[in-house]
């Protein structure tokens, strides 16, 4: 099984309407004691089970680099650089999940369901890696 990455209900129209912005995306992460709701909006809908510390920043971490690009005619994506944050002074996470948003319109983009919770060591990186595709595509009809 891979990871999972599902939209939230308003995520599309967003990115659509050109109402995120792109240079205030962080990845959050979130504990197997966080839910998805795909009608949430903003982080205080998920941030009571985030896990930060020893390297990953309270609040999540920047999503260098983003961009949205035509792919076809009528297809778009969002991608961004990989994210790796070593730890130090003790592990990152557990985290079962995490979260995409846009920092400067307090707005979830997407919730990423990790295959198992997924920890680091000290010494060891937390990586988020991007599909080659990107990170959302979209299609126009």
């Amino acid at each position: 099984m891979a990871d999972t990455i599902t939209l939230y209900n308003h995520t599309v129209k967003l990115l659509g309407a050109g109402e995120v912005d792109l240079t205030a995306l962080v990845v959050s992460l979130i504990s197997s004691s966080g839910t998805f709701d795909a009608t949430d909006t903003a982080w205080a809908d998920v941030s009571a089970n985030e896990v930060s510390g020893n390297g990953w920043t309270a609040g999540g971490e920047a999503v260098t680099s983003a961009a949205v690009t035509t792919i076809t005619t009528n297809d778009a994506k969002l991608d961004g650089d990989d994210i790796s944050v070593t730890a130090t002074g003790g592990n990152i996470g557990p985290a079962s999940y995490a979260v995409l948003r846009d920092t400067a319109n307090d707005k979830l983009l997407a919730w990423i369901a990790f295959d198992t919770a997924q920890t680091a060591g000290t010494g060891t990186p937390f990586l988020i890696t991007w599909n080659a595709s990107g990170i959302i595509t979209w299609t126009y009809t």
